[in-house]
């Protein structure tokens, strides 16, 4: 996918919309997961390396409906932002940094059609935003499925870029899309047999799993998907399946006996993919989710993981390293991989 890149744009002195993932935990009124603002850090470094005027971070934390719900400011992602860029860049490069957080765009009802009125009331907030910037950036991967005025809308208004981390992102995805990425890399991707794990509390995540069933031989699908999937294979020799994980009587784990038979499974891969936990990992159900960690890093597949709460179990178990590549979108992710495109992708590639 040729998605418009940062050096196709004159940044010297130009005013930077930036749109980045901001949705991260926070405990205790802190950022308690900050990966997906280090991803970004090597977009803003080199914004500033080209002499850009002020950049203005964009971006939002959870559902608040189009209203202002307090416990939903960014400011503490804000001030953990800046830290990690006082950090980064050291004191002499920082004081050069002129960067501004918008509060949590959500808070307007005009950021999502979910809360708007219509189209013309989210490209009228879109029009609000332009006004702040010469030139819109998008980096964030994880938000690129959404038709938000922030994520459509500014492409159409602005001169516009994919962020460095957003292109790695779709570099890395579409070596799991056969048609994209055997023919990008002259055959050698993906490499088969392709396992796909699927797991997480949403039920939103059932319509893609036919849809990856297309790419992959096998999809493991545990969390809460079992409920609502059943497991089947498309030939009848017993290969290329959907296998859905028995749940224990908790409800809130698979069992162990599905998991170590999820590990066997793994160890055949030779292209792996992971989204979401095993179990309700926020209420300690963790048995599913390591057994089914320890057999993907210890295969020699190449290994892709995204979503909120897989990049959340994979640093508490200290695995994250044995990842080839972690995404930071989750239902972005596997929208990209079911359908291959993304409105957020699709605004910037429309000039």
């Amino acid at each position: 996918m040729k998605l418009p890149k940062l050096t196709d744009l004159k940044i010297k002195g130009k005013r930077i919309l930036l749109r980045l993932d901001l949705d991260v935990a926070l405990e205790d009124g802190k950022v308690a997961e900050d990966y997906r603002l280090k991803a970004a850090i090597p977009t803003i470094d080199y914004l500033l390396e080209q002499g850009s005027g002020r950049i203005v971070v964009l971006g939002h934390r959870g559902r608040p409906g189009g209203k202002v719900v307090e416990s939903l400011s960014l400011e503490p992602v804000a001030k953990h932002l800046e830290k990690l860029m006082r950090d980064y860049l050291g004191r002499e490069k920082f004081k050069n940094l002129e960067m501004y957080m918008m509060e949590n765009l959500r808070f307007d009802a005009g950021e999502s059609l979910d809360t708007a009125r219509d189209k013309e009331e989210m490209m009228e907030y879109a029009a609000y935003l332009a006004e702040h910037g010469d030139i819109y950036v998008n980096d964030a991967f994880g938000v690129c499925h959404r038709e938000t005025a922030s994520v459509v809308g500014l492409p159409k208004l602005l001169p516009h870029a994919a962020g460095k981390r957003l292109t790695e992102e779709v570099e890395h995805l579409e070596k799991v899309l056969p048609s994209i990425g055997g023919s990008a890399s002259g055959g050698e991707f993906p490499k088969r047999p392709v396992v796909m794990i699927i797991g997480g509390g949403k039920y939103d995540k059932v319509v893609f799993v036919d849809k990856l069933f297309r790419h992959a031989d096998t999809v493991l699908v545990g969390g809460v998907l079992p409920h609502k999937i059943k497991s089947y294979c498309r030939d009848t020799d017993g290969k290329m399946c959907i296998v859905a994980a028995h749940v224990n009587r908790s409800g809130r784990d698979i069992t162990p006996d599905s998991a170590r038979n999820f590990a066997e499974v793994i160890k055949t891969a030779k292209t792996i993919v992971w989204n979401g936990p095993m179990g309700d990992i926020d209420n300690n159900r963790w048995e599913g989710t390591e057994i089914v960690a320890k057999a993907v890093v210890n295969s020699k597949a190449y290994k892709i993981a995204g979503g909120g709460d897989t990049i959340h179990a994979l640093h508490k178990l200290g695995i994250s390293d044995k990842i080839d590549f972690i995404s930071t979108g989750g239902g972005a992710m596997l929208e990209y991989l079911a359908y291959g495109d993304l409105p957020g992708l699709l605004a910037l590639r429309n000039r």
